[in-house]
């Protein structure tokens, strides 16, 4: 049926329709269709949706969704959720998060988690701590606009309830404050970043409540007269009770210190690195995100509790530690991810890949979804091919290829197409080769290969070698820029016909010459509209559509 036939059908065929579609199926297929849909699935369908009143977990995900949190905003004031005691937000943004604290939901959460990515406005708040004031406090009682509102820890009204808390990274004076107000929390991770410390100041102990005593507390810190082993000994190790419990998870990329590594020296001194319980593992990183000028390791204990595994996790002291049988899920409950990294020739990636080696059975790979590959040197397709088979959850794949030498070889791969074919509904593409001169032909191959991708996203570099691309020096330029993009697009939703989801990204040495003109893509994709319905998103560094 055309688009133009829904908008005669009268509503309550329209209900009919949707009573042979699931609620998700109506949103991803139908909700952008055309506007008078949108209306009647956001003001009238949505709300007939019964989650369930007697739930008391729910989680979620809206990253892809036009209106986002607007809708599970007017969803819960609509309906009540009266045994909800766990709510989890994935990257919501701050001033949805305003309307949602108002909402009579929150008051009943015992448990509330906020989880954004890199980009979300959340980051850059000016103001420390206001947020967490806004939650644990009456929320009507705060100005919206943050900037202007000092923070008063004092205004912490619900503390004596609060058992465990998870926060960012803060400064210690901050952190020193909070820890007054909440003197009974058992659970307690944050960070610390003290940027303007003068290396002739005299620091306070930062003393914990002693009710963390039998628990865990977790410490991100970047300061170089806090970061040595010694110090994290006398500040946090020895204010622990002898039989405490605690998780470490500690990395460093510490600058000028490559050749003496002092630093990482102090870690291997310090008594609590070799007690046996917890026992501490001591990594250090050959990282090319890094130049020479900075030493990076990582000291971490077990259980680990990130989502991320790092190739460098799996060393020769964890695989010696680790002889006796152990089910690696109980090593790493919370991994989701690894990513694999260092050089092929020094790094333990060609071991992961061996099914017979012990250091491979250390991997948790029936809970992995997501596989990310940095730099070009990480590993052979061989290596990759064995990794994938392992991992045979993974559906999500990022591809970090800064010298242009790995995708080809993968794309032209029996083996590895046919595997990725069949597992990935999400690849993610960084390849510094990738330019508005190749990208149509390397598209066209992938296309090919991969025709069951649901989502894909890439970038196109503004040049490479000897060949750039420079609209403001191209006689027509914009019009030829957006020819190409706009062909590239129509190639990619006519090939990959499961795609739901395409972002293409522009990585421009100069922002006027970014090849991406936003009036220009829409006016051509809509006025020769795709195969597909679709939504569209699109500025002068990216286009994002939804189909």
């Amino acid at each position: 049926m055309i688009v133009s036939s829904f908008e005669i059908l009268p509503d309550d065929i329209l209900y009919e329709i949707f009573a042979y579609l699931s609620p998700v199926d109506i949103l991803q297929s139908l909700f952008s269709l055309t506007k008078r849909l949108s209306r009647i699935i956001s003001n009238e369908y949505l709300w007939h949706i019964h989650i369930g009143g007697r739930i008391v977990s729910l989680r979620l995900t809206l990253i892809d969704v036009i209106g986002e949190w607007s809708l599970v905003s007017s969803y819960l004031q609509c309906h009540q959720i009266t045994l909800l005691q766990r709510l989890h937000l994935i990257d919501i943004k701050p001033h949805e998060f305003d309307i949602l604290l108002r909402n009579h939901v929150i008051k009943s959460l015992h448990t509330l988690l906020v989880d954004v990515t890199s980009s979300n406005p959340f980051n850059c708040l000016q103001v420390e701590g206001v947020y967490l004031v806004k939650v644990c406090s009456n929320a009507n009682q705060i100005r919206n606009n943050s900037l202007e509102y000092q923070i008063i820890l004092s205004n912490l009204l619900n503390t004596n309830h609060l058992r465990t808390l998870t926060i960012g990274i803060h400064t210690s004076h901050f952190l020193e404050c909070l820890l007054l107000c909440i003197p009974f929390i058992e659970n307690l991770s944050f960070g610390i970043e003290d940027r303007d410390i003068n290396k002739n100041d005299t620091h306070d102990r930062i003393l914990l409540p002693t009710t963390i005593d039998a628990h865990q507390a977790f410490t991100l810190i970047s300061d170089p007269l806090i970061i040595s082993g010694d110090i994290i000994q006398q500040f946090c190790i020895d204010r622990l009770q002898p039989m405490a419990t605690y998780i470490l998870n500690l990395l460093f990329y510490i600058m000028d210190d490559f050749e003496e590594k002092k630093i990482f020296n102090t870690f291997l001194k310090v008594p609590f690195t070799h007690r046996q319980r917890p026992r501490v593992f001591i990594q250090e990183l050959d990282d090319h995100d890094f130049d020479d000028l900075y030493h990076g390791f990582m000291a971490y204990t077990l259980p680990y509790n990130n989502t991320i595994l790092s190739s460098y996790i799996f060393s020769t002291d964890l695989e010696k530690s680790s002889q006796m049988l152990i089910n690696p899920v109980d090593l790493f409950p919370r991994a989701d991810t690894l990513s694999l990294r260092g050089y092929k020739k020094t790094n333990r990636v060609r071991d992961l890949g061996n099914f017979k080696s012990s250091i491979s059975s250390l991997v948790p790979w029936s809970l992995l979804t997501n596989l990310s590959i940095n730099h070009s040197d990480v590993l052979t397709p061989a290596t990759f091919e064995s990794i994938l088979r392992m991992a045979y959850n993974v559906d999500t794949l990022e591809l970090f290829d800064d010298r242009g030498i790995l995708l080809r070889p993968i794309l032209n791969n029996h083996n590895l197409v046919t595997l990725i074919n069949q597992q990935i509904k999400s690849f993610e593409i960084y390849d510094v080769t990738l330019t508005l001169q190749n990208v149509q032909r390397i598209c066209t191959l992938l296309s090919n290969r991969f025709c069951n991708l649901k989502k894909l996203l890439f970038t196109i570099s503004d040049a490479y070698d000897e060949w750039e691309w420079k609209p403001s020096c191209i006689i027509d330029g914009k019009n030829k820029s957006t020819k190409r993009i706009v062909n590239l697009i129509y190639l990619l939703v006519d090939q990959l016909q499961k795609l739901v989801y395409l972002r293409i990204s522009f990585c421009t040495t100069n922002f006027s010459d970014t090849p991406c003109f936003p009036h220009l893509i829409r006016q051509q994709l809509h006025q020769y509209s795709l195969s597909r319905p679709f939504r569209l998103r699109v500025s002068s560094n990216a286009v994002e559509i939804w189909l």
